[in-house]
């Protein structure tokens, strides 16, 4: 499946005028409680939120949520659910150059895509591009 995939930082998805084709919006924030404001659109199909920290490990702080098994199947299943009804997928974290990249280039490795471009231009995260890889079952 061919796959167009967006990334978008918060500030920019929060501003950008609505798609004009079929999509989907994988959300990410770094805490639950903030939720960004997607602008509505009568061709958005669903939106994903999720939130995790932008880390590889929680370190010495128990209070960071890192990203995990069950946040990659949560993007599985959300994509896969999707993926006869739309034509772009929408990802935005914080600053969009490290989780929603990470995700970007997964997905697009998933769908049999180069991802080389995400890297080349952003620095994913590796554990969430590693986590979404194996959620997909890429190797």
């Amino acid at each position: 499946m061919a796959i167009d995939v967006w990334v978008y930082s918060r500030a920019a998805i929060e501003r950008v005028a609505p798609h004009d084709v079929p999509h989907i919006v994988i959300s990410i924030t770094s805490a639950p409680e903030d939720v960004a404001r997607i602008p509505a659109s009568p061709m958005l199909v669903g939106i994903l939120r999720l939130s995790f920290a932008d880390v590889e490990s929680a370190g010495d702080d128990p209070r960071l949520v890192v990203f995990s098994e069950e946040h990659a199947r949560s993007i599985h299943d959300f994509v896969v659910a999707h993926q006869g009804e739309i034509e772009r997928i929408l990802v935005h974290c914080d600053a969009g150059v490290s989780r929603s990249p990470a995700v970007a280039a997964a997905l697009t490795r998933a769908f049999g895509q180069d991802d080389a471009p995400w890297f080349e231009r952003y620095r994913p995260n590796q554990r969430v591009y590693r986590g979404v890889l194996a959620a997909f079952g890429v190797t």
